[in-house]
């Protein structure tokens, strides 16, 4: 009686989605991690993303727990080709809970250093009055949106076979694509057709 038993995975034995987006909020990909979200899987999930595509790697990514990220990167391989081409910076929601003593946390992974010494993080405007001040260049949210938005979705995809469960989330991130790219072609803040010419 027991042969007729058809084991299954099962969604629920998944601990998270780790999403990841472009700072527009565009989906690029995801991955599952069990049991915790750590560090080995995290990094596991960016070289799967980026696998043959070095060269496409973005200059930062934003993670709540980009210093330890970091580090684990560092002691695996100290030669590890994302410390060349990628900056790790901690989302700014997170950086604020982050230990002040964190030296390497506040060195290499501020997301909005006011010492000049990352100029794509952080912008000069001026207000209304004339005044000039510091304000981060982008959001560094925008995955803790897309993944309040996929809790909604997260009662059906726990009874979900693996099969199901990862189709299931391609459909979610193609409907979320598209969300997004409404919301930049309604704001006009599109590229212009001459950005690529070189």
């Amino acid at each position: 009686m027991g042969e007729d038993v058809v084991h299954t995975f099962r969604a629920q034995s998944v601990y998270c989605l780790q999403t990841i987006q472009w700072a527009c909020g565009m989906p690029i990909g995801w991955g599952k991690c069990y049991r915790s979200e750590s560090s080995p899987q995290v990094l596991a999930i960016l070289n799967c993303i980026w696998d043959g595509h070095a060269d496409l790697r973005p200059a930062f990514i934003g993670y709540d727990d980009a210093c330890d990220l970091l580090c684990h990167v560092v002691t695996q391989d100290p030669n590890d080709s994302w410390i060349q081409s990628t900056k790790f910076i901690v989302d700014a929601w997170h950086y604020i809970g982050h230990r002040a003593t964190n030296v390497l946390c506040r060195t290499w992974c501020n997301p909005a250093p006011t010492n000049g010494s990352q100029p794509d993080l952080v912008l000069v405007q001026e207000d209304a009055e004339g005044n000039r001040h510091q304000t981060r260049a982008f959001n560094t949210e925008t995955a803790k949106q897309l993944n309040a938005w996929l809790n909604g979705y997260e009662a059906p995809l726990r009874q979900m076979s693996d099969v199901n469960f990862d189709f299931f989330v391609h459909v979610l991130f193609l409907i979320f694509k598209e969300q997004i790219e409404k919301r930049i072609d309604k704001g006009d803040r599109d590229l212009p057709d001459d950005f690529f010419a070189e």
